[in-house]
């Protein structure tokens, strides 16, 4: 006999867990479907949007594919006023957030959009500031329990959304700029430049400010008692400036959205 898997309401905010707000979410949410709830994070800074859209991007990798799942990401600085709710669908998996740009590493052209405007699936809540609450979860909700995607509101263009304030990597012959996308709580200075975009790391040097990173390793134990930055590739993908038992970004001074330069000095360049 074939078993369905219920769907599952993925949740990630800004809010904390101190403060009830999660919890006032999950009450909507189980309340009005049988959806398995989870949490995929709400320690995301407050009002940080760069950090949640990339957050989202890098999390909701598992589900692109398979069980019916709907992602709601709220970090929302605009709450209560006229910035939208977009909801992008593909495949099994629905994405909800704001129209503020957290959405924009996560999906391209291949996505279809709708601007929630379906507003009889709202909660009529004492104020206009949680959004969360009243807009977000009920809608969840409903997609979990069989409604239409179409039915949410007009399709949009992935044109018409918020972009973030963000240039992707460009590569030359014998070089690579990107940017520090992230400093994570380890002091590792993650960048946008994926691996396959240079390759072997020992045939590149990094710069970074006035500091020079031309040593790399697989792991961080092979590096284990220097106190020399070097090059990884980390759990995204992608390089990363790092030191042993340290904080590279400390050391180095190195601030999010930061520019990185990566020059080709192997042989082969």
């Amino acid at each position: 006999m074939e078993i369905t898997q219920r769907p599952l309401v993925a949740l990630l905010t800004d809010f904390g867990t101190r403060d009830p707000w999660v919890a006032a979410m999950k009450i909507v949410l189980t309340s009005r479907c049988d959806a398995e709830v989870v949490d995929l994070g709400h320690e995301i800074a407050p009002h940080d949007v760069f950090e949640a859209a990339l957050f989202l991007d890098f999390a909701i990798e598992p589900y692109r594919d398979g069980r019916k799942t709907i992602v709601v990401a709220v970090v929302d600085p605009g709450v209560g006023s006229d910035r939208r709710i977009i909801a992008a669908a593909k495949g099994s998996l629905v994405l909800l957030a704001p129209d503020n740009g957290l959405l924009d590493p996560a999906i391209d052209d291949s996505w279809e959009l709708r601007a929630v405007e379906a507003s009889h699936l709202f909660e009529r809540g004492p104020s206009s500031t949680f959004h969360g609450r009243d807009r977000f979860a009920p809608v969840a909700a409903a997609l979990a329990s069989g409604a239409p995607f179409g039915s949410l509101g007009p399709a949009l263009e992935r044109a018409a959304l918020v972009r973030l304030p963000y240039e992707p990597p460009r590569v030359g012959v014998r070089e690579v700029h990107g940017t520090i996308i992230a400093i994570d709580r380890f002091g590792n200075a993650v960048t946008d430049v994926e691996v396959s975009l240079v390759g072997e790391l020992r045939d590149w040097v990094a710069r970074v400010g006035s500091a020079e990173i031309g040593v790399s390793a697989r792991t961080y134990a092979e590096r284990e008692g220097s106190r020399e930055p070097f090059l990884i590739v980390g759990s995204r993908g992608t390089v990363e400036i790092s030191l042993a038992r340290g904080s590279a970004a400390d050391l180095l001074h190195l601030d999010r959205l930061g520019p990185v330069h990566f020059h080709r000095v192997g042989a082969d360049g």
